[in-house]
């Protein structure tokens, strides 16, 4: 019966992705053709949502980016609202000029396992500059790979961060056990501060 069930919901997934697509190829080509930008969209539709390749050239590519994929985030993030006012319930969204998300996620990964070892050395909190929280994900990710260490995401809004803390420390800047993911308060290093959530990203 179970199985049952979860083949149903499966397919009314699969078929609401499939509704969907028309909808978010609309709106993409409708915006990026008011911004004089030509390309074709090709969209995917994978097991949590969409994959959508925006296909251009090189430097409007890079026009969509914008600085560290800040352009790009927002489009995504457009999309995503458009698809809600249109009734469909949330799924994922995942925009990519040029394989831009595989490159940005493996350089992510890189500065993560770098740092994770800065703070092992330092023994000091690193706080990371904000990202986007598809990036903070793989951020955290990267570094449950590393022991010793351990992350929190801290700050509201756009100066929402992840922060890299060695096992010791809690995030109050305190000493004697690991605080475990998910303490309140603030870590002392470097970058912006504020307040933190429970969530990891």
């Amino acid at each position: 019966m179970a199985d049952t069930n979860q083949n149903q919901s499966d397919g009314s997934s699969d078929e609401r992705y499939v509704k969907a697509v028309p909808v978010v190829r609309s709106f993409l080509e409708s915006v990026l053709g008011l911004l004089g930008v030509e390309v074709e969209v090709d969209i995917d539709i994978e097991e949590d949502g969409l994959h959508c390749d925006l296909n251009t050239t090189e430097e409007d590519g890079g026009l969509l980016i914008g600085r560290h994929g800040a352009t790009l985030d927002s489009l995504q993030y457009l999309t995503l609202r458009v698809l809600q006012a249109e009734g469909f319930e949330r799924m994922r969204i995942t925009l990519d000029v040029g394989g831009y998300r595989t490159r940005r996620e493996r350089t992510l990964r890189e500065l993560a396992h770098g740092i994770g070892a800065k703070v092992l050395d330092s023994g000091r909190p690193y706080h990371f500059d904000p990202m986007s929280a598809m990036e903070r994900r793989v951020v955290h990710m990267a570094l449950t790979e590393v022991n010793g260490i351990h992350t929190e995401s801290e700050g509201e809004g756009r100066y929402r961060h992840v922060v890299v803390f060695p096992d010791h420390m809690t995030s109050k800047g305190g000493k004697g056990g690991r605080s475990g993911k998910g303490s309140k308060g603030k870590g002392k290093g470097k970058g912006k501060k504020g307040p933190s959530k429970n969530a990891r990203a």
